[in-house]
């Protein structure tokens, strides 16, 4: 299974939008379109799909193990860190700006590099 490239990429989402169009028949060339793109990249519709549930993030992933390790430490932490790190779990993912103050916090607290 080979990746969509940048510009295919872009163009299968502006090629997607048209699904929704009122006319039929231009839903039906807008289908045509995405599968020669795909077809072009050796993909199906079903690579497409696996590949995005392949990018999933796990359900315990690291930086809830970082959380749980600085919860371990309260004394450690600022108070506006505590409640960060204990309200951060109940998310299904992160924001860059979220890790980066996680790492930061865990650098100072658990005296390590990165999550």
């Amino acid at each position: 299974m080979s990746a969509l490239a940048t510009k295919d990429r872009a163009r299968l989402i502006k090629t997607v939008a048209l699904f929704n169009s009122p006319v039929d028949g231009e839903r039906l060339a807008a289908l045509a379109a995405a599968d020669r793109i795909l077809a072009a990249a050796g993909l199906t519709w079903a690579d497409l799909v696996k590949q995005r549930e392949a990018k999933r993030e796990p359900l315990f992933s690291t930086w809830r193990t970082t959380c749980a390790e600085l919860l371990k430490r309260p004394g450690d932490l600022r108070a506006w860190e505590k409640k960060f790190v204990a309200d951060l779990p109940a998310f299904p993912r992160i924001s860059t700006k979220q890790r980066y103050c996680l790492a930061t916090i865990a650098d100072r607290v658990l005296k390590r590099e990165g999550t």
